[in-house]
C-alpha cells in the first residue's frame, strides 16, 4: 500500500497569466495556470472512517458508480478552505438509479481561486490565517486580481474531456456527489484505454514536481523493477468490473504492512 502524503505546507511561486479577456478571467483553468503567478499550498488528506482495499468493496461502499466525462468545472473559496465542482457527463451507470446521458456535480477538494477570492472569502468567514497578513503585503489590490492560490491533496486537477470511473457518495442535501476517500475513489481513463487511480498517478507527479493533471491523451506505463507496493497499478475496464463481483482479501504480509496499519487505525489481517 502506498504511503499517503503528510500535511505539508510549502509556499511556491506558482497561478494564472494575465487575463485578456473577461471570459479568462472567468474560467480559471488549470492547464492555462503560469507558474510565475501562483502561490501553492500542499496539504494532507483528510482521514477517512474506513479505507477501500478492493474493488469490491468501493462497490459496497458506493450509491453510485458512473463512468463520466468532464464537461466543465469551477473553483471556489470557503474560510481557508478551496474547492472545486466538477460538472461530469454519465456515459454509463455501473451501480446506481441513473441514466447515461444525465448530468452530475461532482465535488473534490483543493483548487484554485484569485489571492484576491481566497482572502475575502476568509473575511466573510470571520477566519484570521496564519498567511493572509503575509498575502496583503506580498501582492498589491491589482495583483491579487491576476495572481491565484492553488492547494493541491495529492489529487489530480480536472481536464476537460477527461474520462473517469467514478465511485460516489451521494450528498443528498447539497444535491451533489462525493468521491469515496477523495482520489482513490476516481480511475482516469488513459490514452490506450486503461484505467489509473487518481490518488497513485498524482503521488507520482507530485514528487517528479510535474503539474497535478493527466493530459488527454497522456499514457501510463507499468514500472516492472518498481516494489510490489510501489507500483501505478493499471487495469483494464474488465478488470475493474470482475474485481466488482469478487471479494478479495486485503494482502497483510507484504512490506510496511504493520506501519500501514497503525496509521490506518487498524490490525493488520
Amino acid at each position: 500500500m502506498k504511503r499517503v502524503c503528510l500535511t505539508v505546507l510549502c509556499i511556491l511561486l506558482v497561478g494564472c497569466g494575465n487575463a485578456e479577456t473577461a471570459e479568462t478571467e472567468e474560467k480559471m483553468r488549470f492547464e492555462n495556470l503560469d507558474p510565475a503567478k501562483v502561490n501553492m499550498q500542499y496539504g494532507g488528506l483528510k482521514e477517512w472512517d474506513r479505507f477501500y482495499n478492493s474493488f469490491y468493496e468501493q462497490k459496497e461502499g458506493s450509491d453510485l458508480i458512473v463512468l463520466g466525462t468532464v464537461e466543465d468545472y469551477s473553483c471556489f473559496a470557503g474560510g481557508i478552505e478551496i474547492a472545486t465542482d466538477i460538472s461530469l457527463r454519465v456515459d454509463d451507470v455501473l451501480k446506481g438509479d441513473m441514466e447515461a446521458g444525465e448530468h452530475i456535480t461532482v465535488r473534490k477538494p483543493g483548487g484554485a481561486v484569485t489571492v484576491e477570492e481566497y482572502l475575502q472569502s476568509m473575511e466573510d468567514a470571520g477566519i484570521t490565517y496564519w498567511n493572509a497578513e503575509e498575502l496583503k503585503a506580498e501582492y498589491s489590490e491589482e495583483e491579487r486580481r491576476e495572481n491565484y492560490i492553488q492547494i493541491s491533496f495529492c489529487d489530480l486537477d480536472p481536464v476537460i474531456g477527461q474520462k473517469s470511473l467514478y465511485f460516489l457518495e451521494k450528498d443528498a442535501e447539497k444535491e451533489l456527489y462525493y468521491r469515496l476517500c477523495d482520489g482513490f475513489g476516481q480511475y482516469v481513463e488513459t490514452a490506450s484505454g486503461e484505467y489509473v487511480n487518481a490518488y497513485e498517478i498524482a503521488d507520482e507527479k507530485r514528487n517528479a514536481d510535474e503539474p497535478m493533471m493527466l493530459a488527454l491523451g497522456e499514457t501510463v506505463e507499468f514500472d516492472p523493477d518498481a516494489a510490489p507496493e510501489e507500483r501505478i497499478n493499471i487495469y483494464t475496464m474488465d478488470e475493474i468490473k470482475e474485481g466488482m463481483e469478487t471479494y478479495t482479501a486485503p494482502p497483510t504480509d507484504y512490506p510496511g504492512a504493520e506501519e500501514d496499519a497503525l496509521e490506518m487505525d487498524c490490525e493488520p489481517g
